[in-house]
């Protein structure tokens, strides 16, 4: 069940690549877990990532702190997938009832 979500997790990431920062789908098709999002790899700059965490944040309705955007969140795909998990699934235990809207 979490290797699933993660992965789904992980494939959303990849359309907010493609749609919001137009990274090519044939860079992303390379890419998996292990795959950088910074310098080598896909190569996303600032800017880039800012993006990127808005995208996610309207995506996954959840709220990104600024204490958490760091170079160890986006060491790659998976990290990232990883946190945004971690993300949603305490969104909804802090929800009335641990059930989301």
């Amino acid at each position: 069940m979490k290797n699933k979500l993660l992965s789904e997790i992980e494939e959303k990431i990849k359309e907010i690549l493609v749609s919001e920062l137009e990274i090519k789908p044939s860079v992303l098709a390379a890419c998996n877990s292990d795959t950088p999002l910074l310098g080598k790899g896909i190569g996303l700059d600032s800017v880039e990532t800012l993006s990127l965490v808005a995208g996610i944040e309207k995506e996954f309705d959840i709220q990104i702190d600024d204490d958490d955007l760091t170079v160890d969140l986006f060491k790659n795909l998976g990290t990232l997938a990883e946190y945004v998990m971690e993300k949603r699934l305490s969104q909804k235990d802090s929800q009335p009832g641990g059930v989301s809207s």
